[in-house]
């Protein structure tokens, strides 16, 4: 096992995944950090031909499959343009506000490297009144490089290069952090801990930690997983919406608080059996939990985790993240911390039938 991987905290490990850029189609760096944080805790390693990474511990019973599943994308941008004064026109890559764009500091990763870039607009000072009361879109907007021209712009960067948000970890108080990207690197956090925690056990059946890809573009990543792994049950684990702050309406969004524990959801989405486990092991074990009702089908990989194939039973684990795809999003490590408590039972105990 290596040393320095040992000596990792759940914090460092959680601050390396966040610094490790994935924007969707180009998660080749994470799943070979993934690799590697998993390889001592498993049996077999593989990626499939997709590119989601899939990692084997043996159980108790071989002929039975358990799928824990957490993406390893996260949203970005694309370079689409270059114009005469080296200004970079780009779209997004997944669901963002792009009103929050303007100002942000953001990397351009190419071949050659990273290069810093700042999404401008017109000042305030400079619109007309219409223009400060609407909304912006990403053609707006641009992205500034200091180029000089666009021959200039042209040495730096190339027309399709991702770009992501320049944002650094950051600590809070105690165990609330935020940053870009936390989803779902703390979905992938919690695959590594529950690994950790199972080391050296025997599960009751074989369990499948699969990092997915694709899964900001309509969860692609996860069918083609879920296809090769043929499992009877499945628990994709993402962030969900927390609800606690200003604005937010817990009639119609929820009640979802966080450091209030790992949410259970509930729903056609979600196998009734699974999900009343899920809750039982979470009572006996003294788990803080919370419920999140989902009517309609959940917009994760449970989602079509649940319909691939023959159909598998499933359940979905998520962590209370504010602000989501923001440049800024916020978690509690609290509820990382009973959500791998639980998923770490829940692996130890006979499936139904």
């Amino acid at each position: 096992m290596n040393l320095g991987m040992m000596e990792m905290t759940k914090e460092d490990i959680l601050k390396d995944l966040l610094m490790t850029p994935s924007p969707s189609g180009c998660e080749q760096a994470i799943i070979k950090k993934m690799a590697m944080f998993l390889k001592d805790y498993i049996d077999e390693l593989s990626i499939d031909n997709y590119g989601n990474l899939i990692a084997l511990k043996y159980g108790n019973q071989r002929n039975k499959k358990l799928m824990l599943a957490a993406h390893a994308d996260e949203v970005g941008m694309m370079v689409t343009y270059i114009d005469s004064n080296g200004f970079l026109s780009f779209q997004e890559i997944g669901g963002i506000d792009t009103n929050l764009l303007p100002g942000q500091r953001v990397e351009i990763h190419n071949r050659n490297g990273i290069v810093t870039g700042i999404i401008g607009k017109k000042p305030i000072h400079l619109q007309d009144r219409d223009a400060k009361a609407k909304d912006y879109d990403a053609e707006d907007l641009w992205i500034d490089i200091a180029a000089n021209d666009k021959e200039d712009a042209e040495r730096m960067v190339e027309i399709g290069d991702y770009i992501t948000y320049q944002t650094q970890p950051l600590s809070l108080k105690h165990e609330v952090w935020t940053s870009k990207a936390l989803d779902d690197k703390v979905g992938l956090l919690t695959l590594i801990e529950v690994a950790k925690a199972l080391s050296g056990k025997l599960p009751a059946m074989d369990v499948y930690f699969v990092v997915s890809v694709q899964e900001e573009l309509g969860a692609r990543g996860i069918r083609t997983a879920t296809l090769g792994i043929n499992p009877e049950q499945g628990i994709a684990i993402d962030v969900t919406h927390a609800t606690d702050y200003p604005t937010c309406s817990p009639q119609k969004s929820g009640e979802i608080k966080l450091g209030n524990g790992i949410v259970i959801a509930k729903g056609p989405n979600i196998d009734q059996l699974m999900g009343r486990k899920l809750i039982d092991l979470a009572h006996q074990h003294n788990i803080k939990y919370q419920i999140e009702p989902f009517a309609r089908p959940i917009g994760t990989d449970a989602n079509f985790m649940q319909i691939s194939g023959t159909g598998v039973k499933t359940a979905f684990m998520g962590i209370p993240c504010r602000y989501m795809h923001s440049p800024n999003e916020i978690v509690s490590l609290v509820d990382i911390n009973e959500g791998v408590r639980l998923l770490t039972h829940f692996c130890e105990v006979e499936l139904d039938n």
